[in-house]
């Protein structure tokens, strides 16, 4: 398949904005101009109304989770920094019982094969670099399969 059936057929930007947004105007300005030239129109302006406080509800929607995110982002951050700190103590002793010791990504249960990268969401990046011992760096996050 070409790159532009793929696209058209997969990209829901494309389609939100290029096919619902003008439809959904389109069926409102309908619903206006009939209800202006031959009251009561069509629908009796009933769908303009029903665009509106979906639009407000989807305002509000947005703005609870602009309120949220940051606090669930936050959350995420300080749990993470327990976790790190936790898990270098650790990775110290470790190194000091092992000093050959290394935390390749390829062993991690969290690397994905498909794209050969971690899967996982680390807001801390140092964390996947820490430098532990004068030879290696170590990612806090590496779990053996």
């Amino acid at each position: 398949m070409n790159y532009f059936l793929h696209y058209f057929i997969h990209d829901r930007k494309f389609w939100v904005v290029r096919i619902i947004v003008p439809v959904i105007a389109a069926l409102a300005l309908m619903d206006f101009l009939t209800y202006i030239f031959n009251p009561p129109g069509i629908s009796n302006f009933w769908i303009c109304r029903i665009i509106g406080a979906l639009a407000i509800l989807s305002v509000i929607a947005y703005g609870v989770y602009l309120y949220i995110t940051p606090k669930k982002e936050k959350k995420i951050i300080e749990e993470q920094a327990i976790f790190e700190e936790r898990r270098e103590k650790e990775f110290r002793k470790i190194i000091e019982a092992d000093p050959g010791f290394q935390t390749f990504c390829y062993t991690c249960e969290h690397f994905n094969q498909k794209i050969k990268a971690c899967s996982l969401d680390i807001k801390n990046h140092r964390a996947k670099k820490m430098k532990l011992s004068e030879k290696y760096t170590y990612c806090l996050y590496w779990k053996p399969l």
